[in-house]
């Protein structure tokens, strides 16, 4: 699996969570959310440094002690609820790179908030990656609910509709 790629692990996860505030270092399973990306990254044995971005000095602080190789303070207007992703990735990616004097090939971000992969998945998405030599790899899990049942949005006139209606009837499935 093209062992001689240089490759970064990133992880992007913003202190100011308004839906569960703190949510990044707080625990599950005995360790906080953040720790689990850390620790599947690390357990791959396939990069040369992870890298934690962060405007909260709190979850660097997190990752330092759970054994993250680069703290990336995340500049405020890349932090904020609006801030597109990408532009903070990308911002990881150039100060990892000067940080550590290293060029990376592959770039992995892993979701702090997806703490249930395996680092067989990691494995699998970078193998897929580095032998389709394709641009990006982006992973995906089949919904627990259908979209028939729960997605909706504002029509014109500000009213909550279904926005996928089924041409057959939806019925409930034990």
């Amino acid at each position: 699996m093209g062992e001689e790629m240089k490759r970064l692990c990133t992880i992007c996860a913003r202190g100011g969570s308004k839906g569960i505030p703190g949510k990044n270092i707080r625990e599950l399973g005995g360790i906080p959310l953040l720790a689990h990306s850390i620790e599947q990254s690390r357990g791959s044995r396939l990069f040369e440094k992870i890298a934690v971005s962060s405007d909260s000095q709190e979850i660097l602080s997190t990752a330092k002690k759970w054994g993250a190789d680069l703290l990336i303070l995340r500049p405020d207007k890349l932090a904020s609820d609006s801030a597109a992703k990408l532009p903070a990735i990308r911002h990881c990616v150039q100060e990892a790179e000067r940080m550590s004097g290293m060029r990376f090939d592959t770039i992995v971000d892993l979701d702090a908030t997806s703490p249930l992969r395996t680092t067989e998945d990691i494995r699998g998405a970078v193998k897929l990656l580095e032998e389709r030599n394709a641009p990006n790899v982006i992973t995906g899990t089949l919904a627990r609910r259908s979209p028939y049942f729960n997605l909706v949005e504002l029509d014109e006139k500000g009213v909550v509709k279904l926005s996928k209606r089924s041409p057959y009837p939806v019925v409930r499935r034990q």
